[in-house]
């Protein structure tokens, strides 16, 4: 429990330190978010092949229809609400509402269901877990307050609602935590499966097309080594 609170806690903060970020120094963030989010892609995706999807697979033979339900869930969800927002000179602007909050913090919140289910599989594949998250969310804390300035919000009710989006992390981790060690070998691996889907949609739909609109050496660099990470620091936590 100490290790979901601490590592969905950090997940969250996360969101707040890219809404810093885009406050304090939009320019610099608006150049290099894109490298973030590199390194993001190789995290989420090294670990959904090398961890829960193996997991899944190990506990569920239906693994295969769990993950293409949560990424086709996730397509609907970011199609029929604003959860990031757009980055180009000249693109449409949505304005945001109500809707567009829920959606931010439903995404949060699975985000934090994700830590939990981890951790309740084992520490390593927790922590590691955690980690993609984490750099993954800072991207969004930033894409978050964007959408949440777009309609004119005053500053403290924009920093009010990424607050209320940073706690759902948390809460989402440590209830799903509890409900762990009451829920079955096969429907554990249906969540795991739930959760690989997740981040490949999230890796492949989400952020990649953003790096795309970049070219650079260090994109490629920054993916690669995101895989890198994953794959010797799980040895280390073996």
């Amino acid at each position: 429990m100490f290790n979901v609170l601490l590592y969905s806690l950090i997940a969250g903060l996360s969101v707040l330190s890219g809404v810093l970020l885009t406050r304090r120094f939009k320019n610099w963030t608006k150049r290099n978010t894109i490298f973030l989010m590199s390194f993001a892609i190789g995290l989420l995706l090294a670990n959904a092949f090398f961890h829960l999807l193996p997991e899944a697979i190990e506990k569920s033979s239906s693994w295969f229809y769990w993950v293409l339900f949560a990424i086709i869930t996730f397509y609907f969800i970011e199609h029929f609400v604003i959860i990031h927002s757009c980055q180009e000179e000249g693109c449409e602007v949505h304005a945001f509402g109500v809707t567009s909050f829920l959606g931010i913090t439903f995404h949060s919140l699975i985000d934090g269901i994700i830590i939990g289910i981890s951790f309740g599989v084992g520490a390593g594949i927790g922590i590691l877990t955690s980690l993609a998250v984490i750099f993954h969310k800072t991207a969004e804390g930033i894409f978050t307050y964007t959408l949440l300035s777009s309609d004119e919000k005053t500053r403290t009710k924009a920093i009010l609602l990424s607050w209320i989006v940073a706690l759902a992390t948390p809460v989402g981790a440590v209830l799903s935590f509890l409900l762990i060690p009451k829920t079955s070998d096969v429907i554990l691996g249906n969540l795991l499966a739930i959760a690989a889907g997740s981040f490949i949609y999230i890796g492949a739909s989400d952020l990649i097309p953003e790096t795309h609109k970049k070219q650079s050496f260090w994109n490629i660099f920054l993916v690669i080594l995101g895989i890198v990470f994953v794959f010797f620091i799980s040895k280390f936590l073996e």
